[in-house]
């Protein structure tokens, strides 16, 4: 059955370690496009962040942002599926997050959110290319849901809280290492591959029918999902392990690659 939709991961994945798309997976992705497929970004960034690189493929699909808790298409009025963290549960991750003395970020309308502006800040902000509110304090400022809560820190404190925390809020909400440096959570039930499923009802594919590529914990969802689920040679065992073939890294086109493999098969 022939490929019709591609998604594909932002970071360390369709773009390189300079943060740039390759003229290689440009090419092949203009290609793809062409002939019918859809290609679709799938990140744990912001919209704002994602569409910079959705400009530059020219892609008119809606992307699936915040590990999924967002899909909006560029121009869109409205998005396509929007589901925030509950209040409470968002409330408690922030607490816990400023009582461990973690640098926490909170997502409102599509804008990030901070206590202060601090090294983690300018880590976070200087890999995603978005600009940070520091706001104070952020409980007293979250008035609403978030659809996003992130904590930035050390990686071997980021495992020790991704493994307490998602033993504890299990069924309540989902945790996900994005980065060694980031722990990333989503409203439960809300993941890449969640997301990707949403969109192939909307366009009546059925997963055979779907290819994902990714690098990271946050891309297993959608690597299991789809027909055929790619991860790049640059990604943890882990997360090779879950996929159906392992491509070039990100820095020698795997994107490319995996797309001429098994689109133009």
């Amino acid at each position: 059955m022939s490929i019709k939709l591609v998604a594909i991961d932002v970071d360390d994945t369709l773009i390189d370690d300079k943060r740039e798309i390759t003229a290689e997976n440009r090419k092949a992705i203009a290609r793809a496009r062409a002939q019918g497929v859809r290609v679709v970004l799938a990140t744990g960034r912001m919209f704002s962040s994602a569409s910079p690189y959705g400009k530059k493929l020219a892609l008119q699909e809606p992307f699936i942002c915040y590990n999924g808790a967002l899909v909006q298409a560029p121009g869109a009025l409205e998005p396509t599926l929007h589901r925030p963290l509950p209040f409470h549960t968002a409330y408690d991750i922030v607490s816990i997050g400023e009582r461990a003395g973690l640098h926490v970020n909170i997502y409102l309308d599509d804008r990030l959110y901070v206590k202060e502006f601090n090294e983690y800040t300018r880590f976070y902000t200087t890999i995603g290319g978005m600009k940070a509110y520091p706001v104070g304090e952020l409980l007293s400022f979250m008035e609403k849901p978030p659809t996003k809560v992130l904590y930035v820190s050390e990686p071997e404190t980021i495992t020790k809280w991704q493994k307490e925390l998602e033993e504890r809020y299990k069924g309540q909400l989902e945790v996900y290492i994005s980065k060694p440096e980031y722990l990333e959570f989503t409203a439960a039930g809300i993941s890449k591959g969640s997301a990707v499923r949403e969109l192939a009802k909307l366009y009546g594919l059925t997963s055979e029918e779907i290819m994902t590529i990714g690098d990271s914990f946050n891309d297993i969802s959608m690597l299991e999902y789809a027909g055929i689920g790619v991860a790049v040679a640059n990604a943890p065992e882990e997360v090779k392990a879950k996929a159906d073939y392992v491509t070039a890294s990100n820095t020698e086109n795997g994107v490319a690659e995996a797309i001429n493999k098994f689109v133009f098969r």
